[in-house]
């Protein structure tokens, strides 16, 4: 086996080992137990039911759905908090047992509206049929989590397809354990790693100057700009291009990408312009958002805003890159961290030998802009998550969804800030040994989960 996968192409490796352990996430995982995942759920299904935004009801603005749903996903919340195994078979029959009858209830999905509808659009297309038929809540919950899986690999095979260089990066980058569940749940977080991901990928095929058509340029970015914010942010790495070098490609690229730059500006504005107070239940606590006071907040305190992200970063950066490996959901694999630091270690080297020559001749000005770029969008994803996703005055809190948030740049920073002088390590490796690393690490880390998830129901700390 060891000798033939050498020659595997990176596309279908991303295939041959994100569909399966995607497939394990979507149908193993606790349900609901996703990143706020019964909010998200939520709106999926009153998409499903014909409704793309929350709209008035007697209890508020947000979404109704049915009773049903509310009480499956208390028994879940229940069972986090009392540090019971999720995933058995009797709470498995329970669930099955929660039909939708004419019984409803509100949810205030108005946290949600941060993200298009487009976001939503896979899992609600998948949900649609369940939603119709009156199905159990888990039941749509699978075939939401599901057919979102399917979409973001899509993406994400299009983005390594399609690139001029840094495809095994790109592969790496999608198969992240915590960005595969993400995409394995009912979120719009999947649907935006995988278009960061497209842009990514876009991007190095303006970089080596080939011809890219129009059409091209603006599904992707489009995709991009109606995605979660700030990673629209992402685009501003083409008129940079167009700025070290010009030419055709460039330029055009680059007019695209401000197009898109000012349509995800002008959607995420419009979207936060409503003074609400939504509020919204987590497996940890009630939030009590309130964007326009948090804005009012942070642009008061601009410098020390951006102090407390620096130092947030430097201080809290190696649990983020645990929480890539271990934390996929509100149940954290009982992975010792030693394990996870060599895990790290081989995809670092792996990526060495197989995008060696891609990474060697990235520098100067190119790398220094890009590297620049990602700590500017990482400060801005902070602030986004302190106006839209925190109800705290103080910035002790700013990073506790850091690890998810930063896990789709994964791809920007290892291109941008891994040390040159690794080169050599790269070198020393037989490239079978590479891929195989590539496809094995991830398949550890989803293994632990999913041991989690099915007997020991730990709660472990990232340490």
């Amino acid at each position: 086996m060891i000798s033939t996968i050498g020659h595997v192409a990176p596309q279908r490796l991303l295939l041959a080992v994100g569909l399966p352990l995607g497939i394990l996430i979507a149908v193993l995982s606790p349900a609901w137990t996703g990143y706020d995942e019964f909010t998200h759920f939520a709106r999926v299904v009153d998409i499903a039911s014909g409704n793309l935004e929350p709209g008035p009801t007697p209890d508020g603005i947000g979404s109704v759905i049915p009773e049903a749903h509310r009480e499956a996903t208390t028994q879940i919340i229940l069972d986090h908090q009392a540090g019971r195994p999720p995933w058995t078979v009797t709470s498995i029959t329970a669930l099955l047992e929660h039909r939708p009858d004419s019984q409803m209830a509100f949810v205030d999905t108005r946290p949600t509206a941060a993200s298009t509808p487009v976001a939503y659009l896979p899992a609600a297309a998948g949900a649609m049929v369940p939603v119709a038929v009156d199905a159990p809540g888990v039941l749509t919950l699978w075939a939401g989590r599901l057919a979102s899986l399917c979409t973001y690999l899509a993406l994400a095979w299009w983005a390594v397809r399609s690139a001029a260089a840094f495809r095994w990066t790109l592969v790496v980058a999608a198969l992240v354990p915590l960005n595969l569940a993400m995409a394995a749940s009912v979120s719009p977080d999947g649907f935006t790693v995988a278009a960061v991901l497209v842009a990514v990928g876009l991007w190095t095929r303006v970089e080596a100057d080939e011809s890219v058509g129009v059409v091209a340029l603006v599904i992707p970015m489009v995709l991009l700009a109606l995605a979660k914010p700030p990673y629209f942010l992402v685009l501003c790495l083409f008129p940079l291009s167009a700025i070290l070098r010009r030419n055709g490609t460039r330029i055009r690229a680059a007019s695209v990408a401000a197009g898109a730059l000012i349509l995800g500006l002008t959607t995420t504005l419009t979207r936060s312009s409503e003074n609400y107070q939504a509020a919204t239940t987590t497996m940890i606590r009630q939030i009590h958002y309130q964007p326009s006071v948090q804005r009012d907040r942070l642009l008061g305190d601009l410098p020390g805003f951006m102090w407390s992200t620096v130092d947030t970063w430097i201080s809290e950066y190696p649990f983020y890159v645990q929480g890539w490996f271990r934390q996929l959901g509100f149940w954290e694999a009982d992975l010792p961290a030693v394990i996870v630091w060599f895990l790290v270690a081989l995809l670092l080297v792996a990526l060495l030998v197989l995008d060696g020559d891609d990474l060697r001749s990235l520098r100067g000005a190119r790398r220094g802009l890009m590297g620049g770029g990602v700590a500017i969008l990482l400060m801005a994803i902070y602030a986004a998550s302190y106006v839209y996703f925190t109800d705290l005055p103080g910035y002790e809190h700013i990073g506790l969804q850091m690890a998810r948030y930063s896990a789709p740049l994964a791809v920007l920073a290892f291109v941008a800030w891994i040390p040159r002088a690794l080169s050599p390590l790269g070198v020393r490796v037989d490239r079978r040994w590479a891929v195989a690393a590539v496809a094995g690490v991830p398949m550890v880390a989803v293994g632990a989960s999913v041991v989690t998830w099915l007997w020991t129901g730990a709660n472990t700390s990232l340490n």
